[in-house]
């Protein structure tokens, strides 16, 4: 039913290089639920040595389509999924401009994630002057 690890990493890396959106079909851990989203991969895992064990195996995706379960809207924002948990992960024709994801995600959260260094392909050219 889940795709493997490998595979769903390799498609990460070429999205995190394409700075394509991919359409991402997970199964979430608090109710397993099967939920479809419109995505953009940032990273797997961290750098942070505190939360390594326990984020190693998430992927960090800005989700287009995420729902504040409180207010019942749409909030977009980066949040994990757990890599194991991927059903199918497609790309689109679409692409991303990351600094426009990271101004969103600042606004609704206050994180800004131009702060963060990544795990996966740390030496990509995010967020530098174009």
């Amino acid at each position: 039913m889940f795709m493997s690890v490998p595979e769903v990493t390799k498609i990460i890396e070429d999205s995190i290089l394409q700075r394509a959106i991919l359409h991402v079909r997970y199964q979430r851990v608090k109710d397993s639920e099967i939920v479809d989203r419109k995505m953009a991969p940032f990273d797997i895992g961290t750098t942070n040595p505190k939360t390594y064990e326990q984020n190693k195996d998430n992927i960090y995706m800005f989700c287009f389509n995420h729902r504040d379960e409180k207010l019942n809207v749409v909030k977009p924002r980066v949040h994990p999924i757990k890599i194991d948990r991927v059903v199918e992960i497609k790309k689109t024709a679409e692409h991303f401009d990351e600094n426009e994801l990271a101004d969103i995600h600042m606004q609704n959260t206050g994180y800004d994630y131009r702060t963060c260094r990544f795990a996966l392909l740390p030496d990509r050219d995010w967020f530098s002057p174009k």
